[in-house]
């Protein structure tokens, strides 16, 4: 009895002595990872590509400390952040059409309004293209930098005097890059909207969005590939309120907007049969903004360099919590969903060129919030018939 007590002592003393060893190993990442190596090391499992996982990180655990923490932080790589971060920038795009007001009613000028409309011009056509920058400080997992492009076109008609319904489609291509994970994501979604705007310059802009994301990650470990892809799909409604107000040349526009959606992700399962949970999350964002312009007219044209500053707050950002990774031989972890911070600001330059039937503009615009910065670049051309 003796000896079986003092075996027990010893066998616990070594649980505790390894537990310690392994929270010395994590210090200063992420705590979920620990739990995703105590998963990891829980499998026996002898066939299939989660042993040939195991055998790797066995040989690896205590010869090379830095390759292993690697391993397995690639194997529990926190995607939350860069899935919500792309669904956010891709609805930007889709809802920059609400931005601004209308340029003019459709029958007549009004005194707050810088030019007048050429005779009674019915549908327009809208394209844009656009390339982002960004550079984010993730909360879990690590930092991360994305380089995006795409396309946005969209057709709008007058229902009515002031008041013009249209639909829109958006592209969206993203690679992300600076982690120890490939991703890709390529966005694609639906608007419909409408701008409403009276004689006294107030406009409203309402526009309603469904999409979807499609991903694509690499998470190679060594030699052995870990492959996945997943979809997330996103509802979303922005209405952006405010006045136009001309003095002489001069142009103010001061609005608020509010913006939500709700993000879903699919469940999946990676090539080393590790079952991601899907999760959700959803987000309301309210904003503010102040636009400045001057109008340089010429006989048929006008020029319209702008200045935009402003700011916003998620007064909603909530769903689920983590997002649970079952594994073989029934062992699990828990990634936490990594969300924004809540508080923004943006500012932005644009420059603008009217005629009777044709508009080309030039933008950048800058977003920055605790967590993350974006450069956006836009180049927008306008037909009406």
């Amino acid at each position: 009895m003796k000896n079986i007590f003092k075996l027990f002592i010893l066998l616990f003393c070594f649980d505790a002595t390894a537990a310690t060893v392994q929270n010395n190993i994590f210090s200063g990442a992420p705590a979920y990872l620990s739990d995703a190596a105590k998963a990891w090391s829980g499998i026996f499992s002898e066939f299939g590509e989660s042993a040939t996982v195991v055998s790797y990180i066995n040989q690896i655990q205590s010869s090379d400390v830095a390759q292993y923490l690697d391993i397995i932080s690639i194997l529990g790589f926190n995607n939350t952040s860069i899935a919500l971060y792309e669904v956010n920038n891709h609805l930007a795009q889709s809802f920059s059409v609400l931005e601004s007001p209308l340029v003019a009613r459709r029958n007549e000028c009004t005194n707050n309004l810088s030019i007048c409309e050429y005779g009674r011009r019915t549908v327009v056509v809208d394209g844009q293209i656009f390339g982002s920058f960004a550079d984010y400080s993730a909360g879990e997992n690590g930092d991360f930098k994305t380089k995006g492009t795409g396309f946005v076109v969209n057709a709008k008609g007058y229902f009515s005097d002031g008041w013009l319904v249209g639909v829109e489609y958006v592209r969206s291509m993203t690679d992300t890059h600076d982690t120890k994970v490939y991703s890709d994501a390529g966005g694609n979604s639906v608007t419909l909207f409408t701008q409403y705007l009276a004689k006294s310059g107030i406009f409203m802009n309402l526009g309603l969005n469904a999409g979807h994301i499609s991903w694509t990650m690499d998470k190679s470990i060594g030699s052995i590939p870990d492959n996945s892809t997943y979809d997330t799909y996103f509802y979303a409604g922005q209405m952006n309120f405010g006045m136009r107000m001309l003095r002489d040349r001069i142009s103010m526009t001061p609005s608020i907007s509010v913006k939500y959606y709700l993000t879903n992700a699919d469940k999946y399962i990676d090539t080393v049969v590790q079952e991601f949970d899907d999760w959700w999350y959803n987000i309301m964002t309210a904003s503010a903004s102040f636009d400045i312009a001057f109008d340089f007219v010429g006989a048929d044209f006008v020029v319209r360099p702008s200045l935009r500053v402003g700011g916003g707050y998620d007064v909603i950002s909530r769903g689920t919590d983590s997002m649970r990774v079952q594994l073989i031989d029934n062992q699990f972890y828990d990634i936490p969903i990594d969300a924004p911070r809540r508080a923004m600001f943006n500012t932005g330059l644009g420059i603008d060129f009217f005629n009777q039937y044709f508009t080309a503009g030039l933008n950048y615009n800058f977003d920055m919030r605790a967590d993350y910065i974006n450069n956006i670049i836009s180049a927008k051309i306008k037909m009406a018939f």
